[in-house]
């Protein structure tokens, strides 16, 4: 696989919400995928007043490999943005609603990228 094939199977993420929430989306993603971020990083408000943004890379390119991102409790809804390719995307997004409830909030189509916002909460309800 080449530095350009591995790039298409990385997808970014960006959060918004609670830190613990935040965290928690964060290592039920880590559980099936590999990341840039560190496993002992873990967010933390750095300002008041507005809301703080958190991003990770996920590498979803060992499918054989991924397993379900598992049932994670959240206190609150997390807002949550996946860019990269369609595949990687959609295979996030998938693998996101094996763990979360996700309701899909907006979607942007591009030249071989895709953006898709979606509001992630606790599975079942609370």
């Amino acid at each position: 696989m080449t530095a350009t094939d591995k790039h298409g199977e990385e997808v970014s993420v960006q959060l918004i919400g609670a830190p613990e929430d935040a965290d928690a989306v964060f290592g039920a993603l880590l559980a099936a995928y590999p990341c840039d971020r560190d496993a002992e990083e873990h967010p933390h408000e750095v300002g008041h007043g507005h809301p703080t943004v958190w991003s990770a890379t996920y590498d979803v390119s060992p499918t054989d490999t991924a397993g379900p991102v598992p049932a994670t409790s959240l206190g609150g809804p997390v807002a949550a943005e996946l860019s990269g390719s369609y595949p990687a995307v959609d295979r996030l997004a998938k693998a996101l609603a094996s763990g979360f409830a996700v309701e899909v909030e907006h979607a942007v189509s591009g030249d071989g990228e895709k953006q898709l916002r979606v509001r992630l909460e606790t599975a079942g309800g609370r």
